[in-house]
């Protein structure tokens, strides 16, 4: 009977080895979603991220896991800027730049509003809806004169420069001259032509869709020029907590650098992001920034992920991606039958190398397939 009873035990030890073997990963006590998930979102290849789960509908966190500690986001950071910018300057709002004669000899007056999207490319301004400054340019110097000069207020250096590359490339020396508005207003003659932007709201579906940083800087700042009277660092810093706080998001701990997430030293955390994800979706306001969200497996950043990581998920995840030297990050909504839940993870402790970003998104491609079910009927 001794011999037995010593069997039996063994058994039982040798059977609770093999099952810790095959799952080691033990689920957080407050954790309502399933065992593998969890396996996932403790994977080595996280290295520790900030990571929250949340089911808007009952207003119940299904996952935590140091959520409220402040992070590097990397570009989920453009939810925080277009969020601004929809809500101070309006998507409906449209920028202006004209171009005016002025008393002298082929000298014009650019004056504009600070556009954040145009280009001196015809192909984005045909494919994006780019406003073409060169347009400008050839409606004022019908003459075709070789050496111009061009006052300017309103307009970005960079795409300044962009213009003057054009302009060379067409054998036309042009010499930029900038001016305070005041001044601006005396030099103006006759109005020459005039580009007016595509509405805000578009803008914000590009920059979230295709992650594009400088646009969505741009738009950041625009945000602190009217809510703050300046877009520097302090000023969008002031315009985001603003911003969030007017809608009772926690703001502890975010650090504003700039509007794209490329500064290592922007910080929020996952929760904060996730609480500015309820927001977009309970607010008509915020629309475009869901509309413009990659879906996984099928547009934008999203559109070669999730195809062989988590084919099932394809489809049911949209979100933003993000990623800069050490961080890897992912934030949105993913489709669980009958509900959407929200989601944010910052991974912001990886290694500096390719491969460790890669097996990061792996990761997080195979959590969310774990949960991602199809509407229900």
């Amino acid at each position: 009977m001794r011999r037995l009873t010593f069997a039996i035990f063994s058994l039982l030890i040798l059977t609770a080895t093999f099952a810790s073997a095959v799952e080691t990963v033990v689920p957080s006590e407050n954790s309502a979603l399933p065992s593998k998930f969890v396996f996932y979102a403790k994977s080595i290849k996280l290295a520790g991220p900030g990571l929250i789960v949340i089911d808007p509908s009952t207003s119940t966190t299904l996952f935590d896991e140091a959520s409220e500690v402040p992070r590097a986001p990397a570009s989920v950071f453009k939810l925080v800027s277009t969020f601004a910018a929809l809500k101070y300057v309006g998507p409906d709002f449209q920028f202006k730049t004209k171009i005016f004669t002025t008393s002298s000899k082929n000298t014009y007056l650019l004056d504009g509003n600070l556009d954040p999207w145009l280009t001196s490319d015809i192909k984005l301004a045909k494919k994006n809806g780019q406003r073409y400054l060169p347009n400008l340019i050839s409606k004022a110097n019908k003459v075709n004169a070789k050496s111009i000069t061009i006052e300017h207020t309103g307009v970005f250096t960079r795409d300044l420069e962009n213009l003057s590359k054009y302009l060379k490339a067409r054998h036309i020396f042009v010499k930029f001259r900038e001016l305070t508005p005041d001044i601006a207003g005396t030099h103006a003659k006759t109005e020459i032509a005039t580009l007016t932007s595509l509405p805000v709201s578009e803008m914000v579906k590009f920059a979230i869709l295709w992650s594009d940083n400088q646009l969505a800087d741009r738009l950041g700042r625009a945000a602190a020029r009217v809510k703050s009277g300046t877009s520097d660092q302090i000023g969008i810093q002031n315009t985001f907590t603003a911003a969030l706080t007017a809608y009772g998001i926690n703001t502890v701990g975010l650090n504003v650098i700039d509007g794209s997430g490329l500064s290592q030293e922007n910080k929020v955390s996952a929760r904060t992001i996730a609480e500015v994800l309820i927001q977009i979706r309970n607010d008509p306001l915020f629309s475009p920034i869901y509309e413009g969200l990659p879906v996984a497996g099928k547009s934008g950043t999203l559109k070669k992920r999730f195809l062989t990581t988590a084919p099932n998920a394809v489809g049911l995840v949209h979100a933003k991606t993000g990623f800069i030297n050490t961080t890897v990050s992912l934030a949105g909504y993913v489709t669980v039958g009958s509900k959407e839940y929200v989601f944010a993870v910052i991974a912001d402790k990886l290694e500096p190398k390719w491969v460790a970003r890669n097996r990061a998104r792996e990761t997080i491609d195979s959590m969310l397939g774990t949960i991602a079910q199809p509407p229900t009927p």
